[in-house]
């Protein structure tokens, strides 16, 4: 009777978890072709998208980038949850699940994923129902590195309208990096340091960035934050920043309540009703 109670239990908590990721989740999607797909492990892009109300063909769209060091994803706090907050106010909200250092993958392949993510959601976006004039991104950690690097592109078709960066990986100089998003991204490529220091980069022609870090986070050090705000300032880049003096790292959607940070994510999407968007 206890194993049965026991494995009942187990059996429950798979079943809610499955319930709770799946509640507004439309599709799954594999990014590359079959043909494509065996290609340096394009195999495990994917694309989770999620949408709570009927479309009309004017909805904004969200890609959300979660962290993990460029090794691994965070994909349901900083992939999923955020997913569900965004498509319950109105968003397509589609989580990217991009190639990691842990099968293996390096720049620019995470960025490849970006783009291909881009090109499904305005050749879908009439049956998605969505606004090709507004579709953005939001990253994590190393999420948000990936973030202000499309933010960046060269070719203005893949730059998003709109990018939120939260707890962000910015810089790939010593000593304020990230060790381990450099070592997974680079992979020993040291002539790239320059090129994936987004603090070296901020232009005038950048879409407008919501940029959020907490002074004690204790995984991704804030120097490289501040650089880049200061540059986005200084070039004129419609911003919203916020540096808060507690609030950690990794938290998603779900800021500790004694933090500045908390519901971060109202303050952006009003911030976009009011200043991207108007």
């Amino acid at each position: 009777m206890r194993w049965f109670r026991f494995i009942l239990c187990v059996a429950c908590i798979i079943f809610h978890a499955s319930e709770a990721r799946s509640q507004n989740l439309v599709e799954e999607v594999r990014l590359w072709d079959k043909a494509e797909s065996h290609q340096e492990g394009r195999f495990r892009s994917k694309l989770f998208v999620y949408q709570s109300v009927a479309a009309t063909n004017s909805s904004p769209s969200i890609i959300i980038l979660p962290g993990g060091s460029y090794t691994y994803l965070a994909v349901n706090s900083e992939g999923h949850d955020v997913a569900r907050y965004f498509a319950s106010k109105g968003y397509v909200a589609v989580v990217l699940r991009y190639r990691m250092g842990f099968f293996g993958a390096r720049y620019p392949q995470q960025l490849e994923d970006y783009r291909k993510a881009m090109d499904y959601l305005k050749a879908n976006c009439s049956r998605l129902g969505i606004d090709t004039a507004r579709i953005g991104v939001a990253g994590f950690s190393a999420g948000g590195h990936l973030a202000g690097c499309a933010a960046m592109e060269k070719e203005k078709r893949y730059r998003p309208a709109f990018v939120a960066m939260i707890y962000p990986v910015v810089t790939m100089r010593e000593p304020y990096c990230h060790h381990p998003s450099k070592n997974h991204l680079l992979r020993g490529r040291v002539s790239l340091e320059g090129d994936l220091s987004l603090e070296e980069h901020v232009d005038s022609s950048l879409p407008p960035v919501f940029l959020l870090c907490c002074e004690d986070d204790p995984t991704v050090r804030t120097e490289g934050s501040h650089a880049f705000a200061s540059e986005l300032e200084e070039k004129g880049v419609t911003c919203k920043v916020e540096f808060h003096p507690s609030g950690g790292h990794g938290f998603g959607v779900r800021a500790p309540s004694r933090s500045g940070a908390f519901n971060w994510q109202e303050r952006f999407t009003e911030w976009l009703e009011n200043t991207v968007f108007e």
